[in-house]
């Protein structure tokens, strides 16, 4: 899978909601075709953003819990007996 595509079930999923909004919400009738146009401009334009925010917080959480078990690891260490 690449990494900003859905599969054919969740792309036609996105592209039926978005034309769901567009009737609904903004009282727009579009065809399809102009509906697929308008998602595939996301998908390549804005969809990396979002996709690389994800990574940014994935890094971040992790750097976090590495933190947390680094001091759970630590606070086991025993001293030696005098």
């Amino acid at each position: 899978m690449e990494p900003f595509k859905l599969d054919k079930d969740e792309r036609n999923d996105a592209i039926r909601r978005l034309a769901t909004y567009l009737r609904n919400e903004r009282d727009e009738d579009w065809g399809d075709l102009a509906v697929r146009l308008l998602f595939d401009t996301f998908e390549e334009q804005i969809a990396p953003a979002y996709y690389n925010l994800g990574i940014s917080q994935a890094q971040r959480a992790t750097r976090e819990l590495a933190d947390v078990f680094e001091v759970n690891l630590e606070s086991l260490k025993r001293m030696p007996r005098t």
